[in-house]
């Protein structure tokens, strides 16, 4: 009965079962038919990417400005004699900084010639006695020279005035009865620009000018430890120590290595202040600016003469009127710098009291007196001639220290393309710019790839805030480019440099 009734619902469950299987096998029939049905899916074909043009890459590359503001920032890139490529705010005037410098430089080229010479006079004011005395003065009569200094000498300071001293010893001068009178007619008697800031007036950068003139009008401070910690550090002047100003202070010698000085003057002030502490038998120099250069010439010049045996007697005398110095006075000796060399300088180094000698003695060459005045319209007279509009470009000094030195980047450019095209001495002027990875400029650092190492010639530029590049660059392709890159708005010299750097590394690789 158990065995009988225990087989009941299987028997039930069968039905059941086969209705699941025969369900299942309809699904699979279905699915294949569908799936005979079903034309097969195509595979997807990607378009290839378009390759970006020279003008997409640099846009990319400018587009990151250095600063926040992008109306602060413009661009302007061309090949040389055509249209731009690029045009980034170029329209917008901005602050050039130190290329100004170009302007500066072009103009005295053209205007002066390459064949230009710097001349400084030695002239006989008085008698020459038998026994060798000039019964008077020694004229110094300044030109405007600014490379009165060791700079094209080998770094050395007075080698530049042992000539001097021959050329009188020649003619039988053994001593100046008088001592020197300081000729400075040349130029006017400005010598600091009233845009430029009274606070840094000490620096290097922004030392005086003078139709007489002598290294750079900067002094060197050198401090040097005692031998024993806690004793006073000795101070002077090097190379020569400038009449009327005088060294103060106290440096203390400490027992270590280490060197912590400051030196100081106030704007107009003669006096030097250093202070801090130096290592035993450590020297230390520092530079500051001259408040007189002709008297800093001076200086040195007489030490020079009593070296080769011609006494000087007198203080020096600086004239600044012409009537106040005779033409016609008896020639001695004339000292010549030609002006390649000093744009050289100027450009490479971007030193800008080379910029301001070079802008006044174009005013003085060519209108009669050295102002910045006079300078600065034999600029936009250069400008005229070469077919662009003065109005352009405000221009105040002829470095750039002036923060009224603006110009749209388009007009920039512009200047740059006149330059490289319809100019006849732009193949002597080249040489005078920065080039990447040449030690002798202010690009000696930058650009180092080999795509821009050689191949970028520039002025660069930099005040507070403002970090500018505008020059010419030679792409892998072989083209060549004038570019321009002005940021202003508080720009940072090392983010400026890194945008500058990237735009043109992009231009040289792919233009």
């Amino acid at each position: 009965m158990a065995f009988a009734g225990s087989k009941r619902p299987l028997i039930r469950a069968v039905p059941f079962v086969l209705l699941i299987l025969a369900f299942i096998a309809s699904r699979a029939d279905g699915d294949s038919t569908r799936s005979k049905r079903r034309p097969p899916r195509k595979a997807a074909v990607s378009e290839p990417a378009r390759p970006l043009t020279l003008e997409e890459r640099l846009r990319a590359a400018a587009r990151r400005t250095p600063v926040r503001n992008r109306a602060e920032v413009a661009v302007a890139i061309a090949p040389v004699g055509e249209a731009p490529i690029l045009e980034m705010n170029a329209g917008t005037e901005l602050i050039l900084a130190s290329t100004t410098k170009l302007f500066t430089t072009a103009a005295a080229l053209d205007r002066l010639g390459p064949g230009y010479r710097f001349r400084t006079s030695l002239l006989q004011d008085g008698e020459l006695l038998p026994d060798g005395t000039l019964a008077g003065r020694l004229v110094v009569r300044g030109g405007g020279d600014p490379a009165i200094s060791g700079r094209l000498y080998d770094d050395d300071p007075w080698a530049v005035f042992r000539p001097w001293a021959a050329a009188l010893a020649a003619r039988g001068v053994r001593s100046v009865r008088d001592g020197l009178a300081l000729d400075t007619s040349f130029f006017d008697d400005v010598t600091t620009h009233p845009d430029w800031p009274a606070a840094q007036e000490q620096h290097w950068w922004q030392a005086p000018v003078s139709a007489l003139s002598y290294n750079d009008n900067v002094v060197l401070v050198r401090v040097t430890g005692g031998l024993r910690p806690g004793g006073r550090a000795s101070l002077g002047f090097y190379p020569a120590q400038p009449f009327l100003m005088s060294l103060v202070g106290r440096v203390t010698t400490h027992r270590g290595r280490g060197v912590s000085v400051g030196v100081s003057r106030n704007p107009g002030s003669p006096r030097v202040v250093a202070s801090g502490a130096v290592g035993r038998r450590r020297t230390w120099s520092g530079d500051v600016t001259v408040v007189d250069p002709p008297l800093y010439l001076a200086s040195a010049f007489t030490k020079v003469l009593e070296d080769e045996g011609i006494a000087v007697g007198g203080e020096p005398e600086v004239r600044t009127e012409r009537r106040s110095v005779p033409m016609s006075l008896p020639l001695l000796h004339v000292h010549e710098t030609p002006i390649l060399p000093a744009l050289a300088v100027c450009n490479k180094r971007s030193q800008s009291f080379f910029a301001e000698q070079i802008l006044k003695t174009l005013g003085a060459e060519r209108r009669g007196l050295g102002s910045w005045a006079n300078g600065l319209a034999e600029v936009s007279e250069f400008l005229r001639s070469l077919g662009l509009d003065p109005a352009r470009y405000r221009l105040a000094d002829g470095s750039g220290r002036s923060r009224e030195n603006r110009a749209s980047a388009a007009a920039y450019l512009d200047f740059l393309q006149a330059l490289a095209t319809r100019w006849p001495h732009f193949a002597a002027f080249e040489p005078t710019l920065a080039v990447t990875g040449d030690m002798a400029g202010s690009l000696r650092y930058r650009m180092l790839g080999p795509d821009t190492r050689g191949k970028v010639f520039a002025k660069t530029g930099n005040i507070a805030g403002v970090v500018t590049l505008a020059g010419w660059i030679e792409a892998r392709s072989g083209q060549r480019y004038a570019f321009v890159i002005l940021a202003n708005g508080g720009c940072g010299e090392g983010s400026g440099h890194a945008y500058q750097d990237r735009i043109l590394a992009t231009l040289a690789r792919f233009g």
